[in-house]
């Protein structure tokens, strides 16, 4: 992947150029879904997982520009519908707008935002991160690192120290430490390695999910928004491809299973933890077919073609991500040229 300079470079060369403007209409294909996690304002100092948030200042002028210019915000429901019955290449484009997790900050800064402009909007729950199962362990583990300058991970080879006393060392120790724990070890053990991590800092990762994350009383009262669609997100937010058949079954059912006796509501659509090809393939798109979901959805990088609707159980997402929170890359992303681009030449990234 390029670099997050890189790749505002070739979207910029891409938007400046004209490329996206002229491909859009042949390209653009018949829709998209976008993907959020966090809606709020960016916090000073170290913070690795900047890009999964968005400022609500920045989702407003969005969707208020995509409304202007004919973009039809619907519901996952209708994207599943709509999919195999694309003809009119003049019809609306449509977007569906999904936020993975359930943050706290979805109900208090982006659903005000989705009401202004009428915009449905599903939010995929994870139980295990609302009621305490699972933890934010990504978070977690930036946190920790932020509030030190030198720490020692513990492993079957001996004690490992980091120095971690400037910034660009905190990034790079980070990094490292992100591609061992969703590469090198079981997703169990990724969480008991962040959990030693955290004791050490004495930095409270329970206080941090729970004040971080929606709890069942508000997840109930925002599912009664005609605007809202709940949907699953696996018990304890596992990369999915990473577990054995049975395990990565019973992830995936058991919290429709949860979300159905909290709310009273059975989850329609699913979203892949991660979504990345690594953390979900074609193993888990049969699984979580099998398991009843309508849809499933993916991080892999895409607009929307009608041979999608034979692939409902592997959709692309464009990500709305904090480190491009300016109109032209989301028009760019939009356009379809970034799908052909990353796919080299083809509509479709389902394998």
């Amino acid at each position: 992947m390029p670099s997050t300079l890189a790749h505002k470079a070739i979207l910029n060369a891409l938007h400046f150029s004209g490329f996206q403007a002229a491909s859009r209409y042949w390209l653009r294909g018949s829709g998209a879904i976008l993907m959020l996690h966090r809606v709020c304002d960016a916090g000073p100092g170290f913070d690795p997982n900047a890009h999964l948030s968005v400022s609500p200042v920045f989702l407003d002028r969005l969707l208020g520009s995509l409304a202007s210019r004919g973009v039809r915000f619907v519901a996952m429901d209708e994207i599943a519908k709509s999919l195999g019955n694309h003809q009119d290449r003049d019809r609306d484009f449509q977007v569906a707008i999904t936020l993975d997790d359930g943050y706290r900050d979805n109900l208090e800064n982006a659903v005000p935002v989705f009401r202004k402009h009428q915009a449905p909007y599903t939010i995929f729950v994870a139980p295990g991160l609302v009621d305490g199962r699972a933890t934010l362990w990504w978070e977690d583990l930036a946190m920790a690192i932020a509030s030190r300058e030198h720490f020692v991970l513990r492993s079957p080879r001996g004690n490992i120290s980091f120095d971690v006393s400037t910034r660009s060392r905190k990034a790079d120790v980070f990094n490292q430490m992100l591609s061992m724990l969703t590469t090198n070890v079981s997703e169990q053990e990724q969480r008991r390695i962040v959990g030693d991590l955290c004791a050490q800092c004495s930095f409270d990762q329970e206080g941090h999910r729970a004040g971080a994350i929606m709890n069942w009383r508000e997840l109930v009262a925002l599912s009664k928004d005609p605007l809202c669609t709940l949907g699953a997100h696996t018990i304890h937010h596992y990369a999915v491809a990473r577990l054995d058949e049975k395990l990565a079954r019973d992830e995936m059912r058991e919290s429709a299973r949860v979300i159905e006796m909290e709310t009273g509501l059975a989850p329609r659509h699913f979203a892949f933890p991660y979504g990345y090809p690594a953390a979900a393939g074609k193993r888990e798109f049969r699984l979580a077919r099998d398991a009843g979901f309508e849809t499933a959805v993916t991080t892999r990088h895409g607009v929307l073609y009608p041979g999608h609707a034979g692939h409902l159980h592997a959709l692309p997402r464009i990500s709305l991500n904090g480190h491009f929170q300016a109109q032209r890359y989301v028009d760019t992303l939009l356009s379809g040229l970034p799908t052909r681009l990353q796919n080299r030449g083809r509509k479709l990234n389902v394998g």
